[in-house]
């Protein structure tokens, strides 16, 4: 099985930084393509929660919805 950490695309952004004096733009996009990835996950499980782990996590479910609604890419 593989490890997140064994996935070239998954390695921590201050390897791309490193990178960025070599190519600055490519980092840039997988620095963007990451967070992109993170907030689609994040509002993929805001969406999957029952009212019940809702409440139980004293959130207010109306700001759940309206961030699990957003595109990934809108911040």
């Amino acid at each position: 099985m593989t490890t997140p950490n064994s996935l070239p695309w998954f390695r921590p952004i201050a390897i791309a930084r490193e990178e960025s004096s070599t190519a600055p733009g490519i980092a840039r996009a997988i620095a963007s393509l990451r967070l992109w990835r993170n907030r689609y996950n994040g509002r993929r499980t805001i969406r999957s929660m029952t009212s019940e782990q809702i409440t139980g996590l004293d959130l207010d479910p109306v700001a759940l919805r309206l961030e699990g609604e957003k595109p990934f890419w809108r911040a």
